[in-house]
């Protein structure tokens, strides 16, 4: 158990510096993201199953901005590598800090997500990482209702992954 705490710990810290450092260094610092990403990967102890989830809900997230930025709700000076890093690592951190949603009614996944996914990117606009054409209030808005879908979509994938995960190491060990 102590080490689930510890991997947790380290899994909120890591992804906020993550955050920090792309939203206001945007490119200039990769390496902070890179280095972060290769530790966890270094230390887990689900390796497959932390790169299966990584790259099925990066692959969603980074689709989702994609859509934004083309249909123009979002606006990037240069193309933001860091925000595919820090959808690699929030993607990871659904199996560890943000586990503690996975297991809620999806009515609290939904409010989470409208709210916190939302607030997320209003606060990185205020920062300037990200500019909002359409203003503040509408873009939010929009946001708000895609991650009120979003979170849930990722808790479900994130748990059958997981489960398929689990079932084929116990066909295993038969």
């Amino acid at each position: 158990m102590l080490w689930v705490n510890h991997n947790i710990i380290i899994n909120v810290i890591a992804f906020q510096i993550i955050w920090w450092a792309g939203v206001l260094a945007g490119n200039q610092l990769l390496y902070i993201p890179g280095l972060l990403l290769i530790w966890h990967f270094i230390v887990s102890r689900q390796r497959v199953l932390d790169i299966k989830v990584m790259l099925s809900c990066t692959i969603i997230g980074v689709l989702v901005d994609l859509t934004l930025t083309l249909t123009g709700l979002f606006d990037f000076t240069l193309v933001p590598i860091w925000l595919l890093l820090l959808w690699c690592y929030f993607a990871i951190s659904l199996n560890y800090s943000l586990s503690i949603f996975s297991g809620l009614p999806i009515i609290v996944q939904v409010l989470v997500g409208g709210v916190f996914g939302s607030l997320s990117y209003l606060a990185g606009a205020n920062f300037g990482a990200v500019d909002f054409p359409h203003g503040d209030l509408f873009t939010t808005a929009i946001l708000a209702i895609i991650w009120a879908l979003l979170m849930p979509l990722f808790f479900h994938i994130a748990k059958f992954i997981r489960h398929k995960h689990e079932v084929k190491q116990i066909a295993q060990l038969i």
